[in-house]
Parts: structure tokens; C-alpha cells; sequence
């Protein structure tokens, strides 16, 4: 892009009525970003989380641009993680506004306590799967029970699909389906303006993980799709979005997480190139002996917390999968405990 500095970046957002809010994450990432689209309709991108002072820090947001919360007639959400739609129902409390979302999610945050107690179940049945402790599991499930408590449920009342359109006033917001980071990610181009909100699917400093989340099934309005069960697909997939983003004409980012950045094809190179990397990373520590998923991420990671076991499973069953695609690694049938093994033949 022609002047990718923070100023000519300030300056870009600035033109295009954007404007960044930096919510607590709870979790791991420790910051979110909500974006605000002054629009017509006023337009708010991800919500957050429902924790202490969020909704004072949304409200704060707001009036640095002389806007209210009440005000909003519009919230899009990029996917379906906690931590980016804790707020939605607040917002849609205080100002009566629409919440569009990829088809898929409307159930899922219709029903938002079961579906998460669904989630967790799904979580602990992987662990379990892949040789995780009884420990691991609990941690986990503990875990994701309070990051869980950050969010609410809301209603869904714009259901989008691959190819739908957001026509605001000044602009219309092209949405793409990106699943990898979670099964619902999506893109909002706006091509006049050489630019996305990006959601998790493209960060700047490395690439999302691969989370393995549970497959929804799609909802009104989303583009009928068999979702991916196969647990170690979730890399190969995330690749194949990565790929299919590198051409877009857009030069900025605004990202769920960070600030804005500039040459998004650039670092979609970077991101892949250390998708492989970290691949051949795990290659060189599974020896020749079979080996289980959660043991590997154990012995990579020793001192992380419970908490954190399915996320650490998942990059590890991510990179399996790309090892996988290319001959190196094989998945072998389950014991009698139901547990998955991999091999490495050309390993030790």
C-alpha cells in the first residue's frame, strides 16, 4: 500500500470512519478489539466480553467519537468465539439493534449456555481421545466454564452466507467464509477502501490457532457445507482459507486482535511458512514410536496450565494434519480406550 506507517494507517481509519475499541479478552489474548463503523446504520463489528468495566469501556469508545451505544443499528460478528460476542446482547438491549452473523451461528448463540456446555463436552471427549489426563480435563473444563460466563446469549436477526452483502451508506462490506481458526470466521471487504476487518482468521504477529472446534450445523442463510470431522483437518483447512485470502485486492487489515496492518498478503506468506515450520517442529519431537496428540503438546508445553489444554491440542492435531498431507505422519486405528496414536515412519 502507498504509506503503510501508523499515521498513514491512523490516517486511512480516520477517513474511513473507523475506530477501534480495545475490550478485555478474558482469556489468553488478553485484549479484543470491537470496531466501530460510523455509518449509517452506526455499526459495531465483535462485542467483546462480558466482563467487569467491558461495557463501560464499550461506552467510552463510543463517546470519544460523540456517539452513544444506544445508537447502534447494527452488530456483525467475524466468528463465533466468547470472547467476541460477550456484549452483543447489552449492546442489542440498549439500542434495539440488528446482530448479523454467519448462518451457523444463529442457533448457536440463540441457545448460547447450552451450546457452550456443548462445547466443553466436545472439548473433553477430544482430550480424552487424543490421551489427555483426567487432570488435563478437568482443568480444561473448569476453564472454559468461566470463559464461558463472559458471554449471553442474543438473537441473530441477519443471518449471512458466503458472497452476502452489508450495504451501509457509505459502503458495502462483501462477506467471505474463512473456517480454520473456528468453523464460523469470516471476512468483511470492503473493496472501495482496499480494506478487511479480519476477525481471528489474519493476525499480524503469527498465525490463529487452529482451534477444533465443534462442527455447527448451518444455520438459515449459511451456504450449505458438510463440516470437517476429521479432528487433525483443522491446519489443512485454515491453509486452504489462507491461501484463497493472499489475492484479495485490500491492502489494511483491522484484526480481532492488535492493531490495524498494512500488506496482508505478505503476512499471509509469513503465516504459512510458519505453519510449516512449526510442522516440522513437531516432526523432529515425535521419534519413531507411536505417540498420542496430547502427549506431544505436553512434552512441548510441561508448564502450561490446564486451561489451556485444547487449545495446545489443537495446534498440535493442526500440524499432524499438515504432516499428514504430506506422507509423514500416519493416524493409526484407536485401542480399546478409544485413544488415537500417530506414527512417523520416516521418523528416528
Amino acid at each position: 500500500m502507498s504509506g503503510s506507517s501508523d499515521e498513514a494507517i491512523t490516517s486511512r481509519l480516520r477517513d474511513a470512519a473507523l475506530h477501534r475499541v480495545s475490550l478485555s479478552a478474558a482469556n489468553e489474548m488478553g485484549r479484543v478489539n470491537a470496531w466501530i463503523v460510523d455509518d449509517d446504520p452506526l455499526t459495531l463489528v465483535d462485542a467483546g466480553t462480558r466482563g467487569p468495566g467491558a461495557i463501560e469501556a464499550l461506552d467510552a469508545g463510543f463517546r470519544a467519537i460523540g456517539r452513544r451505544v444506544e445508537d447502534v443499528g447494527l452488530v456483525v460478528l467475524t466468528h463465533q468465539h466468547t470472547d467476541h460476542l460477550g456484549l452483543v446482547a447489552e449492546v442489542v438491549r440498549r439500542s434495539g439493534a440488528d446482530v448479523a452473523a454467519f448462518g451457523s451461528i444463529g442457533p448457536y448463540l440463540g441457545d448460547f449456555e447450552a451450546e457452550a456446555a456443548l462445547d466443553r463436552a466436545f472439548m473433553a471427549d477430544l482430550l480424552r481421545r487424543h490421551g489427555a489426563t483426567d487432570e488435563a480435563v478437568a482443568g480444561n473444563t473448569a476453564g472454559w466454564a468461566a470463559f464461558h460466563r463472559v458471554g449471553e446469549a442474543a438473537t441473530v436477526t441477519v443471518p449471512l452466507a458466503a458472497g452476502s452483502r452489508l450495504t451501509l451508506r457509505d459502503r458495502t462490506l462483501e462477506v467471505l467464509h474463512r473456517p480454520g481458526h473456528s468453523e464460523t470466521d469470516v471476512l468483511l471487504v470492503d473493496a472501495e477502501r482496499r480494506m478487511l476487518l479480519g476477525g481471528d482468521h489474519l493476525l499480524r504477529a503469527v498465525p490463529s490457532v487452529p482451534v477444533r472446534d465443534r462442527p455447527l450445523p448451518a444455520g438459515d442463510g449459511a451456504r450449505p457445507y458438510v463440516p470437517e470431522v476429521d479432528d487433525v483437518a483443522v491446519t489443512v483447512r485454515y491453509r486452504e482459507s489462507l491461501r484463497a485470502t493472499r489475492p484479495l485486492p485490500v491492502d489494511l487489515v483491522l484484526p480481532g486482535h492488535g492493531g490495524a496492518f498494512a500488506d496482508p498478503a505478505a503476512v499471509v506468506v509469513s503465516h504459512l511458512e510458519r505453519q510449516r515450520s512449526d510442522a516440522e517442529g513437531l516432526l523432529r519431537r515425535a521419534g519413531a514410536e507411536p505417540f498420542t496428540a496430547a502427549g506431544l503438546a505436553t512434552e512441548i508445553w510441561p508448564q502450561a496450565p490446564a486451561t489451556l489444554a485444547h487449545v495446545l491440542l489443537s495446534s498440535v492435531l493442526g500440524g499432524l494434519g499438515l504432516l499428514r498431507a504430506d506422507g509423514l505422519v500416519e493416524t493409526l486405528p484407536p485401542d480399546d480406550a478409544g485413544v488415537v496414536r500417530f506414527v512417523a515412519p520416516t521418523a528416528g
